[in-house]
């Protein structure tokens, strides 16, 4: 029997390699997995304070009294600026007001039939009133010109869809338009004519004020001033009201179209503002600090890949208010029959970060 000591035999590479993949590479992924998760949870990951939601600034723009829409100058998903005309809203039926001018027609013809038998000491004075009451019936007629024309106006409008799509004859549609064109040219006509008067008017009365005003005290000059007052009440009703948009925005809702009857406070528009002002978030209960305003936060969107913005609180609320059910839903929370309630926090909007109106970020409040 041979002592001698056999020299080893060497381990080919292969079978160490196979060792390593076997035993020691498993364990060192799996030491790698648990220390970049712990650095993800405590430096991408870290678990939210609250959730935010970017507020919606809009504004519905409503009727200030009952009336017509007689126009619509923008559509849905178009740009209006602060202050811009979107529309125009007539006070009133024009046909019901034609009915108003007739009354009133019928009883300036009345008072100018009352003067035939004046006398003639009262002949200057009622000479003087003669004029104003010619005066007043132009105006009256331009005003019955205004009404129609309007209804005119509205009715081109729903026509114009029904004509694109063959429900009305082009024939049809023609025939508005030069009603529309006659009427705006009787108006134009009129407006000169009632221009020519009225300056006479003011020179006379300012010429000799004693002799237009010799019948002032009359019963006929008292009928004048109460047909001057229904007259100028029926101008101002027949006076289109101007729809002016007090924001930048996007128009997000068309409610009312034109010829719709609307009745005072009924929503016409809707504008929502296309960037929004600042960041709206709720800390529920049990509150895990005392939020005051100044606090150092974080911000994470949503986004892919998430971006990081610093900001501050810029108010907090005073008492428990209801979450917005946007939140919950962006939170995953169940909505509730009894309303949530949480401390409103808002926090300032850093330059840079752009967000849509209504869109939802992660806050880490340090």
């Amino acid at each position: 029997m041979d002592n001698r000591i056999l020299p080893p035999i060497p381990t080919p590479p292969a079978q160490r390699w196979r060792e390593v993949r076997l035993l020691y590479l498993p364990r060192a992924m799996f030491v790698a997995g648990i220390v970049l998760v712990a650095w993800m949870w405590t430096d991408s990951v870290a678990p939210a304070t609250m959730v935010a939601e970017a507020e919606v600034a809009a504004a519905e723009l409503r009727a200030t009294q009952a009336g017509v829409v007689a126009s619509l100058k923008v559509g849905l998903h178009q740009s209006v600026k602060s202050g811009e005309v979107v529309g125009h809203l007539a006070g009133a039926n024009p046909r019901l007001l034609e009915a108003t001018l007739s009354v009133i027609r019928a009883e300036v013809g009345m008072l100018s039939a009352t003067m035939q038998g004046a006398t003639d000491r009262q002949r200057v004075a009622l000479e003087f009133e003669r004029m104003q009451l010619d005066w007043m019936g132009h105006r009256v007629d331009r005003a019955a010109l205004l009404g129609r024309l309007q209804q005119i106006e509205a009715d081109l409008v729903r026509a114009e869809p029904l004509r694109q799509g063959g429900m009305i004859s082009e024939e049809n549609y023609t025939q508005l338009k030069i009603s529309r064109d006659s009427l705006a040219a009787q108006l134009v006509e009129k407006d000169k004519l009632i221009a020519r008067l009225e300056p006479v008017l003011r020179q006379l009365n300012a010429s000799d004020p004693q002799a237009a005003g010799l019948s002032a005290d009359s019963a006929l000059a008292a009928a004048i001033k109460v047909q001057e007052s229904k007259l100028h009440l029926a101008e101002e009703q027949l006076s289109p009201v101007p729809i002016i948009s007090p924001i930048d925005g996007v128009v997000t809702a068309v409610v009312r179209r034109p010829g719709e009857t609307v009745m005072a406070g009924d929503t016409v528009l809707k504008v929502t503002a296309t960037a929004p002002a600042r960041l709206t978030g709720y800390l529920r209960q049990p509150l895990p600090f005392e939020p005051k305003t100044g606090m150092v936060a974080e911000i994470r969107t949503r986004s892919l890949p998430p971006k990081v913005f610093a900001t501050t609180v810029t108010q907090v609320g005073v008492s428990l208010e209801p979450v917005s059910p946007t939140v919950l839903a962006a939170m995953h929370l169940p909505a509730t029959p009894t309303p949530e309630t949480a401390v409103k926090v808002e926090l300032a909007l850093p330059s840079g970060l752009v967000l849509r109106p209504g869109e939802h970020v992660d806050v880490v409040v340090r």
